[in-house]
């Protein structure tokens, strides 16, 4: 009998996020034509997607993140990692520049029982062991309701949650000035969950340099008009080239916990703006730390940092 490629599964589901990130069809022409072009980065995403889903069972989310950074090139620079408790409601709340930001930061959180939010897209669903530490957070109504409630409902039962308030990717620090306003774009459902668990503890994390410039000044990235669109086309080029010449491209993300906050310390009635200029403040302190931070010796030459 023939042995079933775990993978299989994920080399369609990424083809198709492409094909989106492109502005066509998932499984149209353009689909097809890609296949075998792309077929040995697509290929080699989708084999580390299958070992990270096969290490969740094991170590869980953060486990499997740890598990899958060397075969994407990435070492993570991090400052404050002491701060985050590790036992207790803990809603972690990040900026969100694209790429692999959430293998990073989930590499840093020493705890098993963290769940992340993100968008109910068919990558996502193509997991295996993974979507028991995901909330999915679809975009009508209800499913923004549903996943609101399955937060609040694991922060009662002690566990952390990390959510990238913005809801879409957001300008990345290391290569844009305006990374702070996106800031206050952040989903007021973070205010809700504090209200609603007054004894969690609120922690912000700040990331950047996970998208190269190179890759956002690409002109291909520039058919689309929208900025968030072609950021997201910069990450996928990027991720392509990553995995096509694992060498070229090295990543060395910096990352900043802030002191956790207890929820109740916050107002009561409207904790928004506090966690906004937590975050603020968190950004500002990031980059002065990077300001003062070698970069890695072997980063890539447009890495942050330099």
């Amino acid at each position: 009998m023939k042995k079933l490629d775990p993978s299989a599964g994920y080399r369609e589901s990424i083809l198709a996020e492409i094909c989106y990130a492109l502005g066509v069809s998932r499984h149209g022409l353009v689909h097809r034509i890609l296949a075998p072009l792309l077929g040995r980065p697509v290929g080699r995403l989708a084999a580390i997607a299958a070992k990270a889903d096969a290490e969740i069972d094991a170590s869980g989310l953060s486990g499997a993140a740890r598990r899958i950074l060397p075969d994407l090139s990435i070492r993570p620079w991090a400052r404050g990692t002491e701060e985050i408790p590790a036992t207790g409601p803990l809603l972690m709340v990040s900026n969100h520049p694209g790429g692999f930001d959430s293998v990073a930061i989930l590499s840093c959180i020493p705890r098993r029982d963290i769940k992340v939010v993100l968008s109910d897209a068919p990558l996502t669903r193509t997991f295996v062991s993974a979507p028991r530490y995901f909330i999915y957070a679809a975009a009508h109504a209800a499913g923004g309701a549903k996943a609101l409630r399955a937060c609040i409902d694991h922060l009662r039962d002690g566990g952390a949650v990390l959510i990238f308030a913005n809801g879409d990717v957001e300008p990345d620090p290391a290569i844009s000035r305006a990374a702070d306003q996106a800031f206050g774009g952040w989903s007021r459902s973070v205010g809700i969950m504090l209200r609603e668990v007054p004894e969690a503890r609120l922690q912000a994390a700040v990331i950047s340099g996970v998208l190269l410039p190179r890759y956002f000044r690409n002109p291909l990235a520039r058919i689309r008009k929208d900025e968030a669109r072609r950021q997201k086309l910069a990450e996928i080029l990027q991720i392509l080239r990553q995995l096509t010449s694992p060498r070229a491209v090295r990543l060395n993300p910096y990352l900043s916990f802030a002191a956790p906050i207890k929820a109740r310390d916050l107002d009561e009635k409207n904790p928004m703006p506090a966690v906004i200029e937590i975050a603020r403040r968190l950004l500002e302190l990031h980059l002065a730390w990077i300001g003062s931070t070698s970069a890695p010796v072997d980063a890539a030459e447009d890495s942050p940092g330099r």
